[in-house]
């Protein structure tokens, strides 16, 4: 079994990206930050140094590795890169509108909201494969997100799926919140968590909130 934190984790969304300016689902794909999520990364960085971060874990993806840099920078913690904070795929409706997903796959949000943990866009993931590859992460590493305030930089998804792993919180629970570009959610060791907002995280958008 994986170590819990000794001490507050931190799970980080990355700053807005252009694609989540337009609606497109990003998943595996990526794109770059716009200014605004330069913005949110410094935001957060002197946030987390305030917080006496000691180490910062992020997803390979590009966005969250920007924002991550930062943080670290700011910190002067080690940063190290885990293929298993990569967020959740969404296969061929990666770089879509939910509206075009909708245009394509007719029906298919539909059935997502009925079973939103366990439906699996078409050829790419569902909740349950990122909670599984999360696990076995974890299992494989115990000891990666144990000691002092450590940060972890990732993506919507993907912290829906910590959060489970760490907390053994209800799948709904998991799903009811939306986590904002460059907004954090802190998990205490006793298993507790709450959302943090920073000025610069804008309200999650309604496409922020049915993935």
């Amino acid at each position: 079994m994986y170590a819990r934190p000794t001490s507050s984790l931190l799970l980080l969304r990355h700053g807005e990206t252009e694609w989540n300016v337009l609606g497109r689902l990003q998943g595996s794909d990526d794109s770059p930050l716009t200014a605004r999520g330069l913005e949110q990364a410094a935001a957060l960085a002197a946030w987390t140094a305030s917080r006496g971060v000691r180490r910062v874990v992020c997803s390979p993806l590009g966005r969250a590795r920007t924002t991550a840099e930062q943080i670290a920078a700011a910190c002067s913690a080690p940063l190290a890169v885990r293929d298993a904070l990569a967020e959740m795929s969404f296969g061929e409706c990666a770089g879509l509108t939910l509206g075009q997903c909708e245009e394509r796959f007719p029906a298919m949000l539909e059935a997502r909201a009925r079973a939103r943990w366990e439906h699996r866009w078409p050829g790419g993931e569902s909740y349950a494969d990122v909670l599984e590859r999360t696990r076995r992460w974890l299992d494989s590493e115990p000891d990666a997100l144990a000691g002092e305030v450590v940060a972890v930089v990732s993506h919507q998804a993907l912290n829906r799926a910590l959060l489970v792993a760490l907390t053994g919180c209800e799948l709904d629970w998991a799903l009811s919140g939306a986590q904002a570009p460059g907004q954090a959610i802190e998990v205490l060791p006793d298993g507790r968590s709450r959302w943090i907002e920073f000025a610069a995280s804008p309200p999650a958008t309604h496409a922020h909130g049915v993935i």
